[in-house]
């Protein structure tokens, strides 16, 4: 009975997590209730990177009613210092019976610690129930976390003969306009988003999240350019209030255009000598706290992120369109695999129709 009754508080505490899907990166989404005699006294989500955490939202809503009250948190409560106090010793104070935590936080800072210093306290803790569901949630978290990189999912629109565009690169509009609506409100979900420097030359995008959904929502706009190509009258450029632009490049690339780049409020970075290396790349924006990117093309880039294996998620929506022709663009060049099993598999995969297009979505 209890296990069933835990079972629904946790459901509803996820569903509050949920609500900061987008919004609290790099923190993990976390959602916390404080229920007393089949009543719940408190609730919270974390929404934000400096504000406070759900488990306080919470334990505050509940007043000194907490006293004796179970606790339901999504993730293990933190016990350091960082933008706010720890979690864990807010519980202590609130004098609480009982704390059920859905999953172990990652980070070796809290790793077992926060359950630790409950149970030594005093509290009944339970830990584990519906951690499924954490890492799914926080996937984006637990490999930023664990292993210092962003988290990396690709988006990519074919035709039904897996077309990126025709041989005169056209590729507006090999999607549907709600399709199109659909990668907007996936964009909101990332903290950034990523680009060949061709898309900028042969589309002129803003590369914004325009979705009433993601109202206020800023993205981090990454731009993969060797020889700086990149146009001094961009359209994106007069967008840097939505998101800071970040330019890899060479380092033998133009000095002068690289500071007339930067004049304009881009950032310009220089990696290597002869290719910008992927890996180099992520671990540089994980270093500036970027834990998630949704990389859009074009294929070049996409060849690379798959060449060196560094894509972690895709979504592929498929046109009922052919396109045909030797010299149209795929998603997937460069030499390919020899043998058919060498080639990429996608794992956890689901598809479903929007319009008249399917969306495969599946893991690396």
């Amino acid at each position: 009975m209890m296990n069933t009754k835990d079972i629904s508080y946790l459901q509803m505490a996820y569903a509050l997590a949920e609500k900061a899907k987008g919004w609290s990166s790099p923190n993990p989404y976390v959602g916390a209730l404080i229920v007393k005699k089949d009543v719940i006294i408190g609730h919270g989500y974390h929404e934000k990177p400096g504000t406070p955490h759900a488990e306080i939202i919470a334990i505050e809503k509940a007043g000194s009613s907490a006293r004796d009250a179970t606790a339901y948190i999504t993730l293990e409560p933190c016990t350091h210092w960082g933008r706010t106090p720890p979690c864990v010793d807010r519980l202590i104070e609130a004098r609480l019976k009982r704390v059920v935590i859905s999953s172990l936080d990652p980070n070796p800072v809290v790793f077992k610690k926060g359950v630790k210093k409950l149970r030594e306290a005093g509290i009944e803790v339970s830990v584990g129930l519906l951690k499924e569901k954490n890492d799914e949630l926080n996937e984006v978290y637990i490999k930023y976390i664990t292993r210092n990189l962003p988290f990396v999912t690709a988006k990519v629109a074919t035709s039904l003969d897996g077309k990126i565009a025709t041989r005169e690169f056209d590729s507006k509009w090999i999607s549907s306009p709600r399709t199109r609506e659909y990668v907007h409100l996936l964009r909101g979900e990332y903290s950034s988003l990523m680009v060949g420097v061709n898309t900028i030359l042969k589309d002129d995008p803003l590369l914004t999240v325009r979705h009433p959904h993601w109202k206020g929502k800023h993205l981090f706009r990454i731009v993969l350019d060797s020889h700086l190509r990149f146009p001094l009258k961009a359209k994106i450029l007069e967008t840097l209030e939505e998101g800071k632009i970040f330019i890899f490049t060479l380092s033998n690339a133009s000095q002068e255009k690289a500071d007339l780049l930067r004049e304009k409020g881009v950032e310009v970075i220089p990696l290597g000598n002869f290719k910008i290396e992927i890996k180099k790349v992520l671990s540089s924006l994980a270093n500036k706290g970027i834990s998630s990117v949704l990389v859009e093309g074009g294929g070049r880039v996409l060849t690379s992120f798959l060449e060196e294996k560094a894509i972690d998620k895709i979504y592929v929506s498929i046109s009922p369109k052919l396109i045909g022709g030797e010299k149209a663009l795929t998603f997937f060049e460069g030499e390919g695999v020899r043998f058919v099993r060498d080639s990429l598999k996608l794992r956890k995969m689901n598809w479903y129709d929007l319009d008249e297009e399917i969306i495969v979505e599946g893991y690396f």
